[in-house]
């Protein structure tokens, strides 16, 4: 894998992360609103779609990885994903807990 397929490949995994990362903000905008007219499962959908398809290029890299050398821009794009995976995972036990309990 060259260095600009790899570069390709982070950028496109900062792209789905921020995308993912951004529907989850607009939820937690809505969730600490008075009005929860937005459909909350929906939003969850498509941000973790978003997370899968950044995977998905990860996993293009992962499938070659004796042939990539290191990529600071990779590393930073490996972080984004995680940390958007975990406000995702925050966020869906967080509903769970104050659907429980309400």
């Amino acid at each position: 894998m060259t260095d600009e397929q790899l570069n390709g490949i982070a950028m496109k995994m900062l792209t789905y992360s921020g995308k993912a990362k951004s529907i989850l903000s607009d939820l937690m905008d809505h969730l600490n609103s008075s009005s929860h007219d937005s459909d909350i499962d929906a939003q969850l959908n498509e941000a973790h779609q978003w997370l899968v398809q950044a995977h998905q290029q990860q996993n293009l890299v992962i499938a070659e990885a004796e042939t990539v050398g290191y990529s600071l821009l990779f590393t930073h794009a490996q972080d984004t994903l995680m940390n958007t995976e975990t406000i995702e995972f925050v966020i869906r036990k967080s509903i769970a807990a104050f659907t429980n309990h309400s």
